[in-house]
């Protein structure tokens, strides 16, 4: 029986869960959001009130913030949208938000879902540049308290997904895909040879990846930064090589949401998630490898460091609980659990899980796209994590 066999069955069961009440992504009570709190402190003020009447919606968050062991500063731009009619086209984004740390992490990611009128089309980006000092723990089971290196490098990437509708929810398309890394070295703290030295057989140089992707997609959320019902499921085939002869492979990537209700006039919610992403026939760079953290919006493994497991295959289930404090939504509450595993290294073996669980408090940000201020704290054996930003973790 393939490892892929396997995940999905554990996936059909996932997703026949019983069926809760199913609303639209606006709640019909009345919100309340920080543009109405300082409305109302500088209620002599029109400006405020009059611009919420715009169809384009922006958020703005400037915080410090804590990542693991690693402090810095996180700035959230977050735009929504609509190409169309808001009756018969979905809500587009385009995120922004960049990240500085004092362990001399500089990250600048766009991420954007864009949705056209009716849906026709729709089109997915990830592009970012990354001068990256990340702790790493090795390949497979090998994750141990103390870190094994810090690997330094920059990256560049740029990946596109155009998919056309087929028909209702469901669309197919093509992805581009390109990760260039840069000045790569290597800070080992311990005696022996590191994964990543033997994995790249003691080769730092700079290296760069181009993949073509097939993309089946089948989205029927009505809002996708704080979705309250429907489901997501993407299911990309892609074909990588680094232009170099006998140096390619190809992976499997998966990701499946879905979304329930169980109020027409509160937020109440139960989100879960299954994640599957796997590298087969070939040998990609140790930095393609599949690793917790590294999806395409950066959100597996809450209560993890990034990066705490990486192999040539990796599975994550993540369950959520969303709820309202205050009746007019302005506070609210997640509780949340995870389990993840990655292969036994060249095997698609799962022996080992890691589980997780947190809290964490919304804010109303802006009422118009739905977007909350989102604090999640998340905590794991020997690890936690505490993540800040205006779009939920899935």
């Amino acid at each position: 029986m393939t490892p892929i066999y396997k995940f999905y069955k554990i996936w059909i069961l996932f997703f026949l869960f019983p069926v809760c009440h199913a609303q639209k992504d606006t709640l019909s009570y009345k919100q309340k959001d920080i543009l109405d709190v300082v409305y109302k402190i500088f209620n002599k003020n029109d400006t405020l009130k009059k611009n919420r009447d715009k169809k384009i919606a922006f958020s703005l968050l400037p915080a410090p913030v804590d990542v693991s062991s690693s402090s810095g500063l996180v700035v959230s731009f977050l735009t929504t949208f609509y190409l169309g009619d808001s009756e018969t086209t979905k809500m587009s984004q385009v995120s922004f938000a960049p990240y500085f740390s004092f362990t001399n992490q500089y990250v600048f990611p766009v991420q954007s879902y864009i949705y056209t009128k009716n849906n026709e089309w729709s089109f997915i980006g990830d592009y970012r540049f990354l001068i990256y000092p990340q702790p790493t723990y090795g390949l497979g089971n090998n994750s141990g308290e103390e870190e094994m290196s810090t690997l330094n490098y920059e990256q560049w990437r740029f990946y596109q997904f155009i998919t056309r509708k087929i028909k209702g929810n469901f669309q197919m398309g093509l992805g581009f895909l390109l990760d260039d890394y840069q000045n790569i070295s290597e800070e080992s703290y311990i005696d022996t040879e590191t994964d990543y030295s033997k994995y790249m057989n003691g080769d730092f140089s700079d290296a760069s990846s181009f993949g073509l992707a097939v993309q089946a997609l089948y989205d029927s959320r009505k809002n996708i930064i704080n979705p309250e019902q429907g489901a997501y499921i993407e299911a990309d085939f892609r074909v990588n090589t680094t232009g170099v002869e006998n140096k390619r492979w190809k992976s499997v990537y998966f990701d499946a949401r879905k979304y329930h209700s169980f109020s027409k006039t509160r937020h109440k919610v139960l989100a879960y998630r299954a994640f599957y992403w796997s590298v087969f026939s070939g040998k990609p760079h140790y930095l393609d490898l599949p690793s917790i953290g590294w999806d395409r919006d950066g959100r597996t493994g809450r209560g993890f460091t990034r990066n705490r497991f990486r192999s040539n295959a990796l599975i994550y289930f993540e369950t959520e609980y969303r709820t309202d404090i205050s009746k007019n939504g302005f506070l609210g509450a997640v509780f949340f659990s995870n389990i993840s595993s990655v292969s036994k290294f060249q095997t698609y073996q799962f022996n080992q899980w890691n589980p997780a669980i947190g809290t964490g408090i919304r804010v109303k940000w802006n009422k118009k796209n739905n977007s909350n201020l989102a604090l999640d704290y998340g905590i794991s054996k020997n690890d936690w994590s505490l993540r800040l930003g205006l779009v939920e973790n899935f």
